[in-house]
């Protein structure tokens, strides 16, 4: 049986959080097949996939502009993207739709409880609703939980080497 130093486990566990923080800020967009003017249409015509591709454009820089929004709300300078995925979902109400993820972190130091608070505060003031979590497996952490009506996910995460969100 192979035995790893404790430093490489840490390495993991940060790299689980650093995972789960991917998946963490997120929207299921509602795909729609229906123009406003003249009703359902089929979903390969040009002009349904056009306006789709718009909503979808439109979804995804508007969470990139929240993203950008809370960082500033911690202060911290050196934040960078690490990627942005999406995939398939259902809306709460059965639609189709895309979920995206953006992952972004900062090496930047930050006092863990103060930032947690400001980035609570700032999410509750966009209307979500926050959950704070702590484990005594890993003192040096704090995640933060947001949703707003079962359809965005937000989730930053505080340490002694960072955030991320």
């Amino acid at each position: 049986m192979r035995v790893e130093p404790k430093g490489r486990l840490k390495a993991r566990s940060i790299l689980a959080a650093v995972f789960l923080a991917a998946i963490a800020l997120s929207a299921c967009t509602p795909t729609t097949t229906e123009k406003p003017m003249t009703g359902p249409n089929d979903p390969s015509d040009p002009a349904t996939v056009t306006a789709q591709v718009q909503e979808l454009k439109q979804a995804l820089a508007d969470l990139h502009a929240f993203k950008t929004e809370t960082q500033h709300t911690i202060r911290t300078q050196k934040w960078v993207d690490k990627g942005t995925r999406n995939m398939h979902c259902t809306t709460p109400d059965g639609q189709d739709g895309v979920n995206y993820s953006i992952l972004t972190q900062t090496p930047d130091p930050v006092d863990q409880e103060a930032s947690t608070e400001t980035v609570k505060t700032f999410w509750k003031s966009k209307g979500f609703t926050t959950r704070t979590e702590t484990t005594p497996k890993d003192p040096g952490l704090i995640r933060l939980y947001a949703d707003q009506n079962g359809g965005q996910l937000m989730y930053y995460y505080a340490n002694v080497k960072g955030s991320g969100l």
